[in-house]
């Protein structure tokens, strides 16, 4: 069964639903919902967006759909299992992770108190649907993850893979009997009870990377850590104490190709400390998980 159908469990039946009824060859190729307030349900095919009606075999309930405050309310306490206060670090970040895995990026009214972020209006919800899509390693990339590589970045645009291909790459450290460290802030690389869990592998979910890293070098003692869409950089100088320690990394960043990865900060930052040695690039939302080039970077 397509992980589209099973994310969509997490709804409110009167929504699921009808998004049980859209054919399996058109469910297999949705990776997002959008939800809004006052709009109807949005579904992101290869990166375009359309609206629900307009696609063949809609089902009835979907058409003329427009989503009110107080259903929006009731999908956003759905998909929370009912406990907000739960999720309230991940909201003040501005997500939610469903079950299984799905990403949930939430938008509205936000309010400061004590120094964290309080959400106290929902108005719209993108649901992104975690699929497991095969990824195969090339020989040079599984060569260099048998030595010291250093660090490795995985780049991509949104929806090219980069988690699909982090998870290869986890599987492969395992085979190779190497001491991996598993960073999964949210959940989403290895989500609680997924089948495909590696067992081997140390996985720290739901803690800020920073703070997980550094737990990782204290306690753990990996060769490598791996993890996800490196974001800050308080995360990029967590890497470095592993660096002096000569712990390797993999780690996954957002841009379309090398020249916008090499203008972010935190990519900077690990070139210029020779922390940089290998990129992966991968070839787009159109191809998920497939791999364009495996560069090497001179220190």
């Amino acid at each position: 069964m397509d992980e589209y159908y099973q994310a969509v469990r997490a709804l409110p039946t009167w929504l699921a639903e009808p998004l049980l009824h859209i054919p399996p060859t058109l469910a297999a190729r949705i990776h997002e919902l959008r939800l809004r307030t006052g709009c109807g349900v949005v579904l992101t095919l290869a990166g375009r967006q359309c609206t629900a009606e307009t696609l063949p075999d809609c089902p009835a309930a979907l058409r003329g759909l427009r989503l009110t405050a107080l259903q929006m309310e009731e999908i956003f306490h759905t998909l929370c299992g009912g406990s907000v206060h739960t999720h309230q670090a991940e909201l003040a970040r501005g997500f939610l992770t469903a079950p299984g895995g799905c990403r949930v990026g939430v938008a509205g009214r936000f309010t400061e108190r004590d120094g964290q972020l309080i959400l106290q209006q929902i108005t719209s919800l993108n649901f992104r649907i975690a699929r497991v899509v095969s990824a195969v390693l090339p020989e040079k990339l599984r060569q260099l993850l048998q030595g010291h590589f250093v660090g490795m970045l995985v780049v991509g645009e949104p929806d090219s893979g980069k988690t699909t291909l982090l998870r290869q790459i986890v599987f492969a450290l395992e085979q190779l009997h190497c001491a991996a460290a598993v960073v999964d802030e949210r959940g989403e690389l290895f989500p609680a009870g997924h089948m495909l869990r590696p067992a081997a592998v140390d996985v720290l979910a739901g803690v800020p990377k920073a703070t997980a890293v550094q737990m990782a070098l204290r306690t753990l003692g990996p060769q490598v850590i791996v993890l996800d869409e490196l974001g800050s950089l308080e995360e990029t100088q967590a890497l470095e104490q592993g660096f002096f320690g000569g712990v390797d990394f993999v780690a996954s960043v957002h841009a379309a190709g090398a020249e916008d990865a090499f203008r972010r900060p935190q990519v900077q930052y690990l070139q210029q400390h020779g922390m940089l040695r290998v990129l992966v690039l991968l070839r787009g939302r159109n191809t998920p998980g497939q791999i364009q080039e495996v560069r090497v970077v001179e220190p």
